[in-house]
């Protein structure tokens, strides 16, 4: 299965910055009381090598839940009661923008195991074990953060509508590839293969906070952390979500 669209946006880890360690951020529920996100803007994307500490009431929950760490929610089995606090402590990645991308594309995929035999009446069974998804973005050259990030985790964002709509697929993913091609007739032009780790998301149906301190969007003509300039726009905002 593919998807394809031509409107992305891509954030990588600010390297030249540390993460940033928060304790007791409260998170606010849905109408459901089962799917809680953290406050804080600037706390939305955390380090997925450093633990999170769950708190519902002041007191630690280890289970019956699910992190969804690019975006910054906690998602519970069962409804809170009403007025439940719940509050989380971690680590944050601050998140730069990279733009000037005019396409890309993603792909899901599964791997299904041959579990054939005698009993199958001649037929071919298969078992489903895991699943994956990996895609690519194309970008008119003009810096090299994605040379400095091969074989690092970063966010992937891409938009399937840069509308009202606001849609999006987000997730972490490691940049496996990129390249530069720069034809006498063009523009330098830069293709970025990514692999994702972890589930990604679709981001759609409410206008959020999509960034403050720790999400910084990169304008064209503004300097890279990395060295160079940026092409691009402002960040589009981030959605609401299902899962992919």
């Amino acid at each position: 299965m593919a998807i394809t669209g031509m409107t992305g946006a891509v954030y990588v880890s600010d390297v030249n910055a540390a993460p940033v360690p928060f304790t007791d951020k409260p998170c606010t529920g849905d109408s459901e009381g089962k799917r809680y996100r953290i406050d804080d803007p600037d706390l939305r994307y955390w380090d997925p090598s450093a633990p999170v500490l769950l708190e519902v009431n002041g007191a630690p929950v280890a289970t019956g839940f699910k992190l969804e760490s690019a975006g910054g929610y906690v998602v519970f089995e069962d409804a809170l009661s009403a007025g439940a606090e719940v509050t989380v402590s971690g680590q944050a990645l601050t998140m730069v923008q990279a733009g000037g991308f005019f396409n890309w594309s993603i792909d899901g995929d599964a791997d299904d195991e041959d579990a054939t035999t005698f009993a199958s009446g001649g037929w071919k069974e298969f078992v489903r074990t895991l699943n994956g998804w990996s895609g690519s973005a194309e970008a008119h050259w003009g810096d090299h953060r994605f040379f400095e990030s091969l074989g690092k985790t970063v966010v992937v964002k891409l938009f399937t509508n840069a509308g009202e709509a606001q849609d999006c697929l987000e997730g972490y993913a490691i940049i496996t590839g990129d390249g530069i091609e720069s034809p006498v007739e063009g523009l330098v032009d830069e293709s970025v293969d990514f692999t994702g780790t972890g589930k990604p998301y679709i981001r759609m149906g409410e206008d959020e906070e999509a960034q403050g301190a720790g999400m910084q969007a990169m304008g064209m003509g503004d300097p890279d952390p990395l060295g160079g300039d940026i092409l691009g726009g402002d960040d589009p905002e981030e959605e609401e979500q299902e899962e992919f």
